[in-house]
């Protein structure tokens, strides 16, 4: 089973993709990639504050 630190990676890394697209909806389709990734290293550390940001961009609870 992957480390929550793995998760996390994999959350910058589509963070820096979604940062880095021109086409805004491949930019959301990252950025939703990423909040799964958030989603699922949570899961790994429930005694921590869930993520509200992801990539400089704010972001509310159930936003896809």
């Amino acid at each position: 089973m992957p480390r929550r630190s793995y998760y996390r990676a994999q959350a910058e890394l589509f963070a820096r993709l979604a940062l880095a697209s021109r086409d805004p909806q491949i930019a959301d389709r990252y950025h939703r990639m990423g909040l799964e990734q958030l989603a699922k290293a949570e899961k790994l550390e429930p005694d921590r504050a869930p993520a509200d940001r992801l990539g400089g961009r704010e972001v509310e609870r159930g936003e896809h």
